[in-house]
């Protein structure tokens, strides 16, 4: 996040080195952080506390006090149990190739049991994978799979420095694409979901989060995007069918709504929505495939 003070107190201070939008990793450990000390947490992830720091959670209380007015959004719990138990269900199928795209301070390749032979590459910018790297190394944590850090630009080629760590076209992959999609324009976004299904041989999966585009231009997410955007991080874009935009871009999709039985976990409590309805919330979950 930024450091700008835009007139309504506890700005948070940066962290040395990250932009605006690689502070929210720090935001994102935080709300990990308080899932994790909560006697019925959805996960664990005992990391999150040391990689959130002491901005993390001034991130978190400043957007719950001034746009969320108290309420502890579910989602991010709810998303990552979800995505959680599709990405072990994609290693019980056989998958042994993972990339997180976007990975910021997440701890999947510590926190989660791999079958033997996984890799794990993680995809940001080489600034936030150098604050991790030195949180994680301090804490004395092992990876339970082979975990390797690759720092890209993925608005420019990173395809290139993926290959060169040793990532392998010629097996199925399981993308993770998790918190990123919204950050990005409509062009970016297709350019990248192109990407991976350019870099995937049938059998691989994709799995990712995003938002509905009616929702996104409605009046109940006026104050989260203007609170976003004086941050230096706006929400630039969403989709209200993403089937049809995943399907152009060389995808198979199942589109799994917040509430629905399979992203419930006796934590959502709003009625189930439909991608595209005005006047909901309109996130959702998605889980896509590379036929044959």
């Amino acid at each position: 996040m930024s450091s700008t003070n835009s007139g309504r107190g506890d700005a948070a201070e940066p962290e040395p080195g990250l932009d605006p939008l690689a502070r929210t990793a720090l935001w994102t450990a935080a709300m990990r952080a308080r899932e994790h000390a909560r006697p019925d947490r959805l996960f664990s992830e005992p990391l999150a506390h040391a990689l959130a720091g002491d901005e993390g959670p001034r991130i978190m209380h400043l957007f719950e006090r001034d746009v969320q007015r108290g309420v502890e959004d579910p989602a991010l719990a709810v998303r990552t149990r979800f995505l959680d138990e599709e990405l072990l269900r994609h290693a019980d199928r056989g998958i042994r190739q993972f990339v997180f795209v976007a990975a910021g301070m997440d701890t999947r390749a510590y926190r989660l049991t791999w079958p033997a032979g996984t890799a794990v590459y993680e995809l940001d910018r080489p600034s936030l994978l150098a604050v991790k790297g030195s949180v994680i190394e301090a804490s004395g944590a092992d990876p339970g799979c082979a975990r390797v850090d690759v720092g890209v630009d993925l608005l420019a080629d990173w395809q290139t420095p993926l290959r060169a760590a040793g990532f392998d076209p010629g097996v199925p992959t399981a993308w993770l694409v998790e918190g990123l999609l919204y950050f990005l324009t409509g062009t970016e976004r297709d350019t990248l979901l192109r990407q991976l299904a350019d870099m995937s041989r049938p059998g691989s999966r994709l799995l990712a989060d995003y938002v509905g585009q009616s929702v996104l231009d409605g009046p109940g997410m006026r104050a989260w995007r203007e609170r976003m955007a004086e941050q230096g991080h706006p929400w630039k874009s969403g989709c209200d069918t993403p089937e049809d935009l995943l399907a152009d871009l060389g995808w198979s999709a199942k589109v799994t709504a917040y509430g629905d039985p399979e992203a419930d976990f006796g934590r959502w409590d709003h009625a189930t929505i439909e991608p595209g309805t005005p006047g909901t919330r309109g996130r959702y979950l998605i889980s896509a495939t590379i036929d044959a």
